[in-house]
């Protein structure tokens, strides 16, 4: 990038659009960003006290009086903190949505768990879920003034666009595989549903049988039950049940599990986080990318004259139109749309 920036050529451009001053562009660049809403700043604030939260979370014990069953709220939460962690950097229309969801989720089910720890990191946690939606905001109020200032220079000045922007279909296709992605969650959260509802049906009609643990391994406990009979059952959470501990046995035909532990859908659980994340970033990446698009379309854009260089890597930098050095280039973000498209002709 060591020539000058150059004009386009006056030919290809109609004669009433204004130069876009160097002290214009000042006013556009001193709008933009505060350092403090960087996203990379919210990621990390996010990152340390989730993972100190999510250590200091005591475990649950199973008891026949407290069962053990599958935590759909806790899933919900684990879905937006992770989600959240690239939607600060990336998505902060997400962001808006669904920080305020996690804070308040937080506060309901996390604030009543032991443990000083605990408190604190989830204190923690919702503070920085504040940060970083005040951070999305002021990101989205500076793509917004930044685009008054555009309007203002530009002095109604319209002009359609002398190019396409870009294909008609885009994003046609993180719609489309966000929208299948969606679907294998959906479907993962209803088999998960079926099993829990299988389960309740079966515990519903079930013997109770009372049983002492005499064995255990990795992943059940024998019984010995009142009437000498030794069974093995299933167990999630063997090291709960300690050789001698008195427990209670469902029976139902050949269908038994311990009666503190109900049927765990973790693994479906798991499948829906894994398609439903991404499935939700791509459909809004989809319909962000489509909304900007239209909009380009749908109407003249507001138009000024600068001066432009295309790098050895094929980036195009834009420059104020006495700016004739190159000495400070323009940092359009790709996001800034019309704001973006009218300054680069």
């Amino acid at each position: 990038m060591s020539e000058s920036p150059v004009p386009i050529p006056s030919g290809s451009l109609p004669t009433d659009i204004p130069n876009w001053q160097s002290v214009d562009t000042a006013a556009w660049r001193k709008a933009g960003l505060a350092p403090w809403t960087r996203p990379l700043w919210s990621v990390l604030a996010l990152l340390v006290p989730l993972v100190v939260a999510i250590g200091a979370e005591p475990e649950p014990v199973c008891s026949d009086a407290v069962p053990c069953g599958p935590d759909w709220a806790g899933m919900v939460q684990a879905g937006l903190a992770v989600g959240l962690l690239y939607w600060l950097a990336r998505l902060p229309e997400l962001t808006l949505v669904t920080a305020p969801v996690l804070a308040v989720l937080v506060a309901w089910e996390q604030f009543p768990a032991p443990g000083e720890v605990s408190r604190a990191a989830n204190m923690a946690v919702i503070a920085v879920l504040a940060l970083g939606w005040a951070a999305a905001w002021a990101r989205s109020a500076a793509r917004r003034k930044q685009r008054r200032l555009v309007e203002r220079t530009a002095a109604g000045i319209r002009h359609r666009l002398p190019e396409p922007v870009g294909p008609l279909w885009r994003g046609t296709i993180p719609l489309a595989a966000g929208a299948m992605l969606c679907a294998v969650a959906a479907g993962a959260i209803c088999l998960g549903l079926s099993g829990v509802r299988e389960d309740e049906r079966h515990a519903a009609g079930a013997e109770r049988i009372a049983a002492e643990v005499i064995s255990r391994n990795d992943v059940s406990v024998r019984v010995r039950t009142d009437d000498a009979r030794r069974i093995t059952v299933d167990a999630a959470f063997p090291e709960d049940y300690a050789v001698g501990t008195a427990v209670t046995v469902l029976e139902d035909g050949p269908w038994r599990r311990l009666a503190a532990e109900p049927h765990d859908a973790f693994d479906w659980q798991l499948l829906a986080l894994a398609a439903g994340l991404p499935g939700i970033s791509l459909l809004t990446t989809g319909v962000l990318a489509r909304r900007r698009s239209a909009a380009l379309r749908r109407g003249p854009v507001p138009a000024l004259r600068v001066l432009g260089r295309v790098d050895l890597n094929g980036r195009t930098w834009v420059y104020a139109a006495d700016d004739a050095s190159g000495s400070t280039p323009l940092q359009l973000s790709p996001r800034a749309g019309a704001a973006r498209r009218g300054p680069a002709r």
